[in-house]
């Protein structure tokens, strides 16, 4: 009993003397070569509970101590065969691995690289991978083999089986600044899965970081895709901020055609990815699309009658129509007008929306074309609202 007591106060004794003198060093001396010289001397003599404390006070210096945690990685290295994963030797590892990431150290990049490889410890391949984002050098042969891994985890999700879903998080953000093209297609197989929304919004961040030619893949490979897949790749198309207006236009332009193709094959998915494209053409005032829409607004139509749905339904695409600007929009809404006011007439019964919708399109348009067919709207039996409005769109048009 009195040996362990013994011990235990040499034990604490050291870990006191450990901590004064790392305290003494940064506070007295926090910018000296002979300080570094001293904290890397402690670090070498202390037993690894002290070496711990050592590191986590110098990390409250501030200070540039990069040949120190450079021993923390060299130290990993060295005892990890005989320690494995030994919390503290993690520790250590971890917060000198993290601080070399910070501080841009590439040349340690090989060293963690290493590590990455060796060390099981899902927190502390993490820490690495953050690093190596930052330091590593573009390198085929680490991106092949991230792939792999990302791979194998995300087959492994889908399996069901359990795992560590920030290890798969990190291996997209890795994937993410390394920006390889090879990683595209690895990282995309994710968003076709009903998976974490934080893994499904890293991989969104990466893919959208990574070159890659959207119109080509849609546009040339739609005949080996399914609508899903289309629909899966324009959603993220239309997130990526680093695409032009025009070539999202184009790229939106070749979606509304192909989802027009899919309409009797699989209508569901294909009229929801068709809607998809309604804003971003009406936005870009897309004319060339113009043929595609009206073909939609047709298809619509049919759909009402066949169906029973309701006319709400229409108002998307009638928006977009009149964002346009085409003569073949002017004149199928023009036409359509002339049904509603027909209905009208015979029912007493209309729905305000869809008139709004239809009488703000024709206005923005402004082809005059539509004038006794607004005109004619002020002798129905409509409200002041849908009155107005067509008194509005009568003003809009170019004579």
């Amino acid at each position: 009993m009195k040996e362990n007591l013994i011990n235990l106060k040499k034990h604490f004794t050291r870990s006191l003397t450990a901590v004064f003198l790392c305290f003494f060093f940064l506070n007295l001396y926090p910018e000296t070569a002979d300080t570094l010289t001293d904290l890397r001397s402690d670090f070498v003599l202390a037993n690894i509970e002290d070496k711990v404390q050592i590191l986590k006070n110098a990390e409250l210096s501030g200070s540039n101590l990069i040949p120190l945690y450079k021993d923390c990685v060299k130290y990993v290295e060295n005892s990890y065969a005989i320690l494995g994963d030994d919390t503290r030797l993690l520790t250590i590892g971890i917060i000198g691995v993290t601080k070399l990431g910070e501080l841009g150290e590439k040349s340690s990049a090989q060293d963690i690289r290493y590590l990455f490889s060796t060390v099981e410890n899902e927190e502390f391949k993490i820490a690495c991978l953050k690093s190596l984002s930052v330091l590593l050098e573009k390198d085929s042969g680490f991106t092949v083999y991230l792939n792999s891994l990302y791979e194998n985890s995300l087959s492994d999700l889908l399996a069901g089986k359990k795992l560590n879903i920030n290890l798969l998080i990190a291996y997209a953000q890795a994937l993410g600044n390394f920006a390889d093209t090879s990683s595209f297609e690895v990282l995309f197989k994710t968003l076709l899965y009903p998976v974490n929304e934080t893994l499904k919004k890293a991989v969104k961040t990466a893919l959208n970081n990574i070159s890659f030619d959207y119109f080509y893949e849609i546009a040339y490979k739609k005949a080996e895709k399914n609508v899903q897949y289309i629909w899966t790749l324009y959603l993220l198309a239309k997130e990526n901020k680093k695409i032009p207006g025009g070539q999202l236009g184009e790229i939106s332009e070749t979606v509304l055609s192909y989802g027009i193709e899919n309409l009797e094959t699989e209508r569901e998915l294909a009229e929801k990815l068709i809607e998809e494209t309604l804003p971003v053409l009406a936005d870009l005032k897309w004319s060339k699309a113009s043929s595609g829409v009206n073909k939609f607004f047709y298809f619509k139509q049919a759909a009402l009658k066949q169906a029973g749905i309701s006319y709400e339904s229409l108002i998307p695409v009638i928006d977009c129509m009149g964002n346009l600007g085409t003569a073949e929009s002017s004149q199928n809404l023009s036409i359509f007008l002339g049904v509603l006011n027909s209905e009208t007439e015979k029912t007493k019964q209309y729905d305000e929306k869809l008139m709004l919708s239809v009488i703000t399109a024709l206005g923005r348009l402004g082809d005059k074309t539509a004038f006794d067919y607004l005109l004619y709207v002020e002798y129905l039996n409509y409200s002041e609202t849908v009155k107005q409005a067509s008194r509005n769109a009568i003003e809009e048009l170019k004579w």
